[in-house]
């Protein structure tokens, strides 16, 4: 009788442990399966950025400066190079949401990006043109909601003292902090 006892509890305590070993690997396998997405996003984003970064060239300070100072008389293949240059933090943002989404880095982290990048690359005549006209072509899947609520909240602020163009206005204050 004893033994019959001790048999069931053994074959409970062996199939508990078989039922939370089976949990175990479930849970490990969707915690691949999102490590798995956001590396394939972040390859794609990267790649996306890298093809960017290489087609902005040598000219681009040249042209940067230029979309600060005369954004209007920007030729098509300068605003080609100034859209690469204004995509690429949209989508490290992305991939940083993507991160967070899946629980990587914490939801914070983008949403702290989004705000320190958002008047640099897009609080001036041209990255305020370049979001107005581009972003209303990008779909939620594409660019998530949260990120653009954060960057219209950033761009459309109301601030006590209003800045035309933030990047050159920052770069103008540089320039008279020089000794």
């Amino acid at each position: 009788m004893n033994q019959e006892i001790s048999t069931r509890w053994f074959a409970i305590i062996t199939n508990l442990g078989v039922l939370i070993g089976l949990i175990s690997v479930i849970f490990q396998l969707e915690q691949d399966r999102n490590l798995l997405r956001v590396t394939l996003t972040n390859d794609y984003y990267n790649s996306y950025i890298n093809t960017d970064a290489i087609f902005s060239g040598e000219n681009l300070p040249a042209i940067f400066e230029k979309a600060l100072v005369d954004p209007k008389n920007l030729t098509i293949a300068e605003m080609r190079i100034m859209e690469a240059q204004t995509f690429s933090p949209i989508n490290r943002w992305i991939n940083l949401y993507r991160l967070a989404e899946a629980g990587i880095v914490d939801d914070s982290f983008w949403k702290h990006q989004v705000d320190l990048d958002t008047p640099y690359y897009l609080d001036t005549r041209y990255g305020r043109a370049y979001w107005e006209t581009s972003s209303a072509n990008w779909e939620s899947d594409f660019l998530p909601d949260a990120i653009r609520q954060r960057v219209e909240e950033n761009l459309y602020a109301e601030r006590s003292e209003p800045i035309e163009d933030y990047t050159l206005d920052y770069y103008q204050r540089i320039q008279k902090a020089i000794k």
